[in-house]
């Protein structure tokens, strides 16, 4: 759900800002961190709410349309989408409205909102196709689903402005969430047992790693600069951008002291990670400088890897 790549987000971030104040306790640093990944699953499970309250927006749609007699050729007053068993399983097996009202999020959006993200489904063909099924098919239960994520909530401005407004750490992690939530909804069977809210808490592997590489990165930071400092010859470190040099020590950190995570896998991701956080050549600049440090650093054999960290194809 929160992957590797972004726990070292979390904890580039973390770094980042301990540079900018290094007043900061190592507590503090890992407190804000940890707050930051909560938040991930925090927003995570909130979009999983405004879907399933954009889908229960059909029940209120129909009475109101009914109450004022509304009688047209095409009129459709089905319910079916909201006895779909993706969003059954949701309100019923997860307790995702109970999970919402102990986050104290259940609040945050108000029916307007559904109703506006509901009247754009509602003109879209592929709720009117849904909506005339007799039975429609697992898979089709699932695409209608995806459809109101991909295609009606997450393009929207309002959307995106009112999730930024409530969970400050949207912008870094909304393309995970986004995909976290598509995956979710084509992993969900009717007969499934509850996951996702269980899933959602299970954060103890993402925070041990975040922690260790948190740890490790800062209380090896002078071993770390003297180490990558040599074969920053040839730049100017004046113009050496803080975040590359961030990237760096958290890549070698790695290499160094998390023996479960080959290597070819931390150059791949800090290269990635550079390329969106930093500047347009830090992914070349940073894949040059790493490859030549891990090159130096196998030929000493101070690189020992164990586990996973050993698959290294």
């Amino acid at each position: 759900m929160l992957s590797r790549r972004n726990v070292r987000i979390k904890v580039k971030q973390t770094v980042y800002a301990h540079e900018h104040d290094q007043e900061k306790t190592l507590e503090r640093l890992e407190k804000t961190m940890l707050e930051n990944i909560n938040s991930f699953y925090r927003a995570f499970l909130y979009n999983l709410y405004i879907i399933c309250k954009t889908v229960e927006y059909v029940i209120t749609d129909v009475q109101i349309r009914s109450e004022k007699f509304i009688q047209a050729e095409k009129e459709n007053f089905s319910v079916q989408l909201f006895y779909n068993p993706i969003i059954q399983h949701l309100v019923e097996k997860e307790n995702l409205y109970r999970e919402m009202r102990r986050e104290k999020l259940d609040n945050r959006a108000d029916t307007d909102y559904f109703r506006l993200f509901f009247q754009s489904l509602k003109k879209s063909e592929e709720y009117e196709r849904y909506s005339g099924k007799e039975n429609p098919l697992l898979p089709e239960d699932q695409e209608i689903i995806s459809f109101i994520y991909k295609h009606i909530l997450f393009p929207n401005e309002i959307f995106q402005q009112h999730i930024e407004d409530i969970f400050p750490g949207w912008l870094d992690d909304k393309d995970a969430i986004y995909h976290s939530v598509i995956n979710t909804i084509a992993s969900i069977s009717p007969a499934q047992k509850a996951f996702v809210i269980n899933r959602s808490k299970e954060m103890k592997e993402s925070k041990e790693f975040a922690i260790n590489l948190l740890r490790s990165t800062l209380h090896h930071e002078e071993e770390l600069t003297f180490l990558i400092a040599p074969f920053l010859e040839n730049w100017d470190k004046e113009r050496l951008a803080i975040m590359d040099f961030i990237l760096m020590k958290m890549a070698v950190t790695e290499m160094l002291y998390l023996p479960e995570i080959p290597v070819k896998v931390t150059m791949n991701e800090y290269i990635e990670i550079a390329k969106i956080y930093s500047t347009p050549k830090s992914g070349e600049f940073i894949n040059g400088i790493l490859d030549a440090i891990m090159k130096k650093l196998k030929e000493e054999e101070k690189i020992v890897k164990e586990g996973r960290g050993m698959k290294d194809d």
